[in-house]
């Protein structure tokens, strides 16, 4: 784990923990070195609807679960 003083180990765990790989993050960590803002911008935006549809789909799941767990409780089978 980074060290809170050190704002580039901070910001490098922070893309891992946010999913990018090893590569990405280096980039990403460049982009922000050398002042091209929009650019790592664009890659934090892009990461973060990539995060929101995976969430999307896995709560779609979750609704066809909790429906089936709820028509299996009321009657035993899938109206």
């Amino acid at each position: 784990m980074p060290e809170a003083n050190n704002e580039a180990q901070c910001f490098y765990q922070n893309l891992i923990d946010i999913g990018f790989g090893e590569e990405m993050s280096s980039h990403c960590v460049t982009l922000q070195k050398e002042g091209r803002r929009k650019e790592l911008l664009i890659a934090l935006k892009n990461r973060r609807q990539d995060l929101l549809r995976h969430i999307h789909e896995e709560q779609k799941k979750l609704d066809c679960l909790d429906y089936l767990v709820c028509q299996v409780e009321k009657n035993g089978q899938c109206k």
